[in-house]
């Protein structure tokens, strides 16, 4: 017998079934319990709406009233993410109730309006509805993807910084084709810059390139860069890695610039549809009380 303890180690011990959470677990369970809070709503919603109409009063104005307040709440994330001095929360909260709220807003708008509408104005609010509904799966989409792109892009940049080390890059790689050009051996990497790189550092990315950006231009100059070797020393090969390495870092900035953009262009699409919605209707609350006679 061992005159030393037996301790269990926790690199050895069986994980036990208890323990062992399936990834899906939490997201599972999270959509449960807002479904269910989504479902109980809508239900006393409906009861209500029922009751209402069984009185001989207008179930239209109890929708139409519990819409615009949802509606309201889904506007206080815009107004979070502007305030900074008071405590009020994570914003990872906020945005989970602005999920919540906009599952909420889509039940009740079809118990409001139903799917199709008639007049012209009714006609506004549901196009406006249904491209809001549309913009605001394509942002959660962009902001739930967005961070894993920019991860593989290297380290991430703040989108303010980007112009400043583009510019640092341009610099790098300018003198890297000024050392080139000043002997007959490494000539060829100042010719490539001369030809092909020199744009590829001073302008901008195409439109299509910052919709959908790719690797394939980076692709084609550092094959194009590589077809050197064997025409430079040792001196030259070392000249073409850090022309390599700077055209490497400018096509991650391009890239982190394209895909921080795009999150930021449909989210302010989306505020601002929003914001366009909740004007037009109030003016539809206007003239239904106007042309109403229930009060």
């Amino acid at each position: 017998m061992s005159a030393y303890p037996i301790t269990s180690s926790p690199d050895l011990d069986p994980v036990s079934p208890a323990s062992a959470v399936h990834p899906f677990a939490k997201p599972i369970r999270t959509w449960l319990v807002r479904s269910l809070w989504v479902g109980g709503f809508v239900l006393s919603l409906v009861i209500y709406r029922n009751w209402i109409e069984s009185r001989l009063g207008n179930e239209a104005f109890a929708t139409g009233y519990v819409l615009s307040f949802v509606c309201l709440g889904l506007c206080a994330l815009g107004v979070r993410k502007r305030v900074y001095g008071l405590a009020l929360g994570p914003v990872a909260v906020w945005q989970s109730v602005h999920h919540f709220l906009g599952t909420l807003c889509l039940c009740v708008y079809c118990l409001h309006a139903g799917l199709l509408t008639t007049g012209w104005l009714e006609s506004i609010l549901a196009i406006l509805f249904w491209v809001i509904l549309a913009s605001g799966m394509v942002s959660w989409y962009m902001n739930k993807r967005g961070p894993r792109l920019l991860q593989a892009a290297g380290k991430a940049i703040l989108l303010s910084e980007i112009p400043k080390v583009k510019k640092e890059v341009m610099d790098q790689a300018y003198h890297i084709a000024l050392r080139a050009a000043g002997n007959t051996r490494w000539s060829a990497i100042a010719d490539l810059y001369r030809n092909r790189l020199e744009d590829f550092f001073r302008k901008p990315r195409s439109m299509w390139y910052r919709i959908a950006p790719h690797g394939r231009g980076r692709r084609r100059l550092l094959a194009e860069l590589d077809r050197l070797t064997r025409y430079l020393d040792n001196t030259g090969q070392e000249l073409q890695r850090e022309m390599h390495a700077c055209i490497q870092k400018r096509d991650d900035l391009d890239f982190q610039e394209a895909i921080q953009k795009r999150i930021r262009f449909w989210a302010v699409s989306h505020s601002c549809l929003l914001g366009a919605f909740l004007v037009t209707a109030i003016f539809h609350v206007l003239i239904a009380h106007f042309f109403s006679s229930h009060w």
